[in-house]
């Protein structure tokens, strides 16, 4: 006897098909080989006892609070669903004799019918996310954490344009502020003098997108206008006010990243209560604003924002549990490398991280990730490729 890894489909049907099962009943062995793990937030006690009993009917589990046993009228309560998806199928059959469950049979839905691939609007092509795509950073400041990434002379920076390019880059993003943990903020007017003269440069040298790290809305035009097609806005819509509209009347496409506090401060003891639980509600609650102001959800892409407000393990829990904002049904972009959760454990500079970075990157692909921003882009489009061979 040995344990099978059924990791995927291909996989169920490759040893089903080994021991000669009835091609008519694949589906079903699929299903049951498929478990996943739901957690549902403020149900009332009566749709908590209702789920928990409909999943034991139909083979599946669920755990919920103690103190759900002893009821409560108008109170909220948790719970975890474990079940595979032929289990699932079932449950959500069930609930929809009971139209006071509508809400959690429709989560259930969602869950069973998202199986497309992410896709992405930039400009006026849209991009599927079948492979990892890179992102190569180009940063114009003369203080980001990075010494290799610190690029302020335009002959430079249209070498190194032309070079990430050539390596295989999809996308290129430029930042004009360093947001490094305990930075200071850069005055508009310096952002943009420091844009004018590379953006420029940088549209004559490479023929993929470019991205503008910024979450100043005069900045983020000035970067349209010289050609950006993407803004990386780290606040997630929340220290501009104006950002909303500029992206949606330019019909941008927009990175919406979680940071807890500012660059300046962020890094002072940052706690959560439920990491995960706070990063996936911001992120869905900004792509709802977004939607809200104008712009195109299919133009959005998110960012858990590793090393922005937070500790050394919440930047390891991350990694591990990435896959959780898949349902958030956008591209997910992480930013690893060379940070300092890679180094911290073993007393590395930035200089020395190459090694960890490449090491990471295959955990976030395996993990859901869409794109990886990096500093070297030649090393992570040859482990990209090689992790999508395996896995995808």
């Amino acid at each position: 006897m040995r344990q099978l890894i059924l990791d995927r489909k291909s996989t169920i049907v490759e040893e089903l098909r080994r021991i000669n099962v009835d091609p008519d009943v694949y589906s079903i062995f699929i299903n049951k080989a498929q478990n996943v793990a739901l957690k549902f937030d403020a149900l009332s006690c009566a749709q908590v006892h209702v789920l928990k009993q409909t999943a034991l009917i139909c083979g599946a589990d669920s755990a919920i609070p103690k103190t759900a046993y002893k009821g409560g009228r108008g109170r909220k309560f948790p719970l975890i669903l474990f079940a595979n998806r032929r289990e699932l199928w079932k449950i959500e059959q069930r609930l929809g004799e009971q139209p006071w469950m509508d809400r959690v049979r429709q989560a259930i839905r969602k869950v069973l019918s998202d199986s497309a691939l992410p896709t992405l609007r930039i400009g006026g092509k849209r991009t599927v996310f079948d492979r990892t795509y890179i992102m190569g950073v180009i940063n114009v400041t003369p203080d980001s954490f990075y010494s290799g990434s610190r690029y302020t002379d335009v002959s430079i920076v249209e070498r190194v344009a032309s070079e990430m390019t050539a390596e295989g880059a999809d996308f290129i993003d430029i930042g004009a502020e360093s947001s490094r943990p305990g930075s200071n903020s850069v005055d508009e007017k310096e952002e943009m003098r420091r844009l004018k003269s590379i953006l420029p440069a940088v549209m004559k040298h490479t023929h993929v997108p470019v991205s503008v790290d910024t979450y100043k809305a005069r900045v983020a035009k000035l970067a349209i206008d010289n050609g950006a097609q993407i803004i990386n806005d780290i606040s997630g819509l929340s220290f501009d006010k104006r950002m909303p509209e500029i992206i949606a009347r330019y019909r941008a496409t927009l990175i919406i990243m979680h940071m807890k506090g500012k660059p300046k401060t962020m890094q002072r003891n940052p706690k959560y209560k439920d990491l995960m639980n706070e990063i996936h509600d911001f992120l869905e609650k900004k792509i709802a604003f977004a939607v809200q102001s104008g712009i195109d959800r299919e133009r959005i892409v998110v960012d858990p924002g590793l090393g922005f407000g937070k500790q050394l393990e919440d930047n390891y829990v991350i990694i591990r549990r990435l896959a959780e904002l898949r349902n958030l049904n956008r591209p997910i972009l992480v930013g690893h490398s060379r940070k300092s959760f890679i180094g911290k454990p073993f007393k590395l500079e930035a200089e020395q991280r190459l090694e960890g970075s490449l090491g990471v990157e295959s955990l976030l692909i395996n993990n859901g990730a869409s794109i990886l921003r990096v500093h070297d882009v030649f090393e992570a489009r040859k482990v990209a490729r090689l992790i999508d061979l395996i896995e995808r």
